[in-house]
């Protein structure tokens, strides 16, 4: 079968993924001194990150031609059933899709001790990279390199 996966846009979210955990793993330390910087960059980060996860995910099942999401929670859901990520991943991930939700809609009721504490889950986001590239490759073969698919 022929797909057409957008391993470009896919891997430009991965990247900027990345970007995300190193931002967090600067600013983690910042964040325990109650640095006002640090907080606004921490809870960016993490919304980005996990819109990150979110926006590579929906390539994946559109270019794979899995089923329809209902949302944020069942892009994960259908990520676990294709077998993209693993049971013990998505269970972290839709913890994730919980936080952004409070990042976004009810961003004033999160403290920095609550932000600190969920910093011990971001490397969830680097073995996400991992799952969706090791994915692409299984998938589509010798033709799928890190960046893109390779014109014969």
């Amino acid at each position: 079968m022929f797909y057409e996966v957008d391993t470009q846009r896919i891997n430009q979210q991965l990247d900027y993924l990345m970007r995300c955990t190193q931002v967090l793993q600067k600013t983690s330390a910042s964040l325990r001194e109650q640095n006002e910087v640090a907080f606004f960059a921490v809870s960016r980060a993490l919304h980005i990150a996990i819109e990150c996860v979110i926006d590579a995910g929906d390539a994946l099942i559109d270019g794979f031609i899995m089923r329809d999401p209902g949302g944020y929670s069942d892009i994960i859901d259908i990520l676990e059933d294709e077998k993209v990520i693993p049971k013990e991943g998505a269970i972290r991930l839709k913890r994730w899709i919980q936080i952004r939700d409070r990042l976004v809609r009810r961003y004033v009721e999160v403290s920095e001790e609550e932000l600190d504490q969920e910093l011990k889950e971001v490397a969830v986001f680097q073995e996400c990279v991992t799952w969706i590239r090791s994915y692409l490759k299984q998938e589509l073969g010798e033709a799928y390199t890190y960046g893109s698919i390779q014109e014969n």
